[in-house]
């Protein structure tokens, strides 16, 4: 198994956090981006096969099984787009297994690092959550490549969260992105509504993509961050046909008191014509890594249970409520996405939504408001390694209250000013993780000793 979390010595200091970390590790393994692409794409000759591992059906929870095969004979020109977090790396992968199969691919992640020698393959790097002109940039490339393709043409697509701030198609959406991140995000819109704005204000989202690359074979293959997994929310679905209206858009801002004139909306493509010829899979899911996650913990003689695979809630309440379902000899599971309101803070520090959730359980231990013993531990880490900052997330047990104590530190100020990265980074409990899994939201681990 491939090692992850890169400080994983540094944050074992006891044999309960050190499962806790090994379970964790399982989960990231699940959905590492290399390993993923080797089990579920396979080009034997010129068939290019796509298909997903059987699981064994467990509660509520099983995954499902697809399988695609494709003669590329039939097709005079290949390509790849990668958009989102883990896509360049991804995008790299394939390349390298199509060989001189592959005309051109073009891919925008935020990760800075090398990803192949392909000449074929054009990689950006990207800001978020806020777009910028660079993502314009590689944007439009992207629609470039998409508005020359033909009948007879295949377009592979890796779509990942993150794409909706990376897929980026003029100045005009840049300028009002910035403004809906800003105001919708201070206001506690949660992803789903924001993606219904993004979507249009977009020629690209909510389907826009795929009528650009019409009439071309598309396969996208999509890596879901939201709960639910609702392919068209996903980077705010740019290959998927969007239900959503213009007046449900204006319906959100209005929601929050914002003035819908504000923004230029449009309409997303309602001609089905554009969709027939595209295929959307889920190709990847946090359903992977939480069943990777339960298996570890049986194989440790952990009584292990799933409590959400689409957690939400207020951050900095999600591990104490997790808290609550816990039980002696028990490893309990959650994954989803929570939220970080900003609204009436004071000053804001460096922290997202994993650190602030461990945050929110450090202050209810030293309040306290969590009555537990002296052995249990809790996890909240991005999927990806990348928490909205260097950091993935956070580990929390009674040695971070000590050391917390010790240091005089007074976790609600932090929580109030939402710093929890500077927190964690003086008591020494910060997740860092490579950034070579798929970004499939967010993962929480709690373990409880008999």
């Amino acid at each position: 198994m491939n090692i992850h979390i890169k400080n994983f010595k540094e944050l074992a200091t006891n044999p309960l956090r050190e499962k806790a970390l090994l379970i964790a590790e399982a989960g990231l393994n699940a959905i590492d981006i290399e390993k993923s692409l080797d089990d579920r794409i396979k080009v034997v000759g010129n068939i290019l096969e796509f298909h997903h591992p059987t699981y064994e059906k467990k509660g509520d929870y099983t995954s499902w099984l697809w399988g695609i095969k494709i003669n590329l004979k039939e097709f005079k020109r290949i390509f790849i787009v990668g958009i989102g977090k883990g896509s360049a790396l991804a995008s790299a992968v394939l390349a390298k297994k199509l060989g001189d199969k592959l005309t051109q691919g073009i891919a925008i992640d935020v990760n800075d690092q090398p990803t192949t020698n392909n000449q074929r393959l054009t990689t950006f790097v990207g800001s978020h959550p806020l777009p910028s002109k660079q993502n314009i940039k590689a944007t439009k490339e992207i629609i470039k490549l998409a508005e020359n393709l033909k009948e007879d043409d295949l377009l592979i697509n890796f779509i990942c969260g993150g794409g909706s701030a990376l897929a980026c198609a003029s100045d005009k959406e840049l300028k009002e992105a910035a403004v809906v991140f800003k105001e919708l995000t201070t206001a506690g819109a949660d992803i789903k509504e924001m993606n219904i704005i993004r979507k249009h204000i977009s020629e690209f989202k909510g389907g826009g993509f795929a009528k650009i690359a019409y009439p071309a074979r598309v396969i996208s293959l999509i890596v879901s961050d939201v709960i639910g997994n609702d392919m068209s929310t996903i980077a705010s679905g740019p290959t998927v046909f969007d239900v959503t209206t213009k007046e449900e858009a204006e319906n959100v801002l209005k929601k929050y008191g914002i003035n819908p004139k504000k923004f230029s909306l449009l309409e997303t493509p309602k001609d089905k014509k554009y969709f027939r010829k595209t295929k959307n899979i889920l190709f990847v899911c946090n359903n992977d890594a939480v069943l990777a996650m339960e298996d570890k913990a049986r194989q440790m003689e952990l009584g292990a249970r799933i409590f959400s695979l689409s957690y939400d809630g207020e951050a900095k309440e999600a591990l104490i409520k997790l808290v609550d379902e816990i039980w002696p000899g028990g490893v309990l599971l959650a994954a989803g996405e929570t939220t970080v309101t900003l609204k009436g803070s004071k000053k804001i520090g460096k922290g997202s939504r994993n650190q602030e959730a461990a945050l929110g359980l450090v202050n209810g231990l030293i309040n306290p408001s969590v009555p537990i013993e002296n052995n249990f531990v809790a996890m909240a880490f991005a999927s990806d390694g990348h928490d909205n900052n260097e950091a993935a997330g956070a580990i929390v047990d009674f040695e971070t209250v000590k050391k917390a104590k010790k240091l005089k530190l007074e976790p609600e100020k932090f929580l109030e000013n939402h710093d929890s990265f500077h927190f964690f980074e003086k008591t020494g409990d910060l997740i860092f993780a490579e950034q070579k899994s798929f970004n499939v939201a967010d993962l929480m681990v709690i373990i409880k000793e008999k």
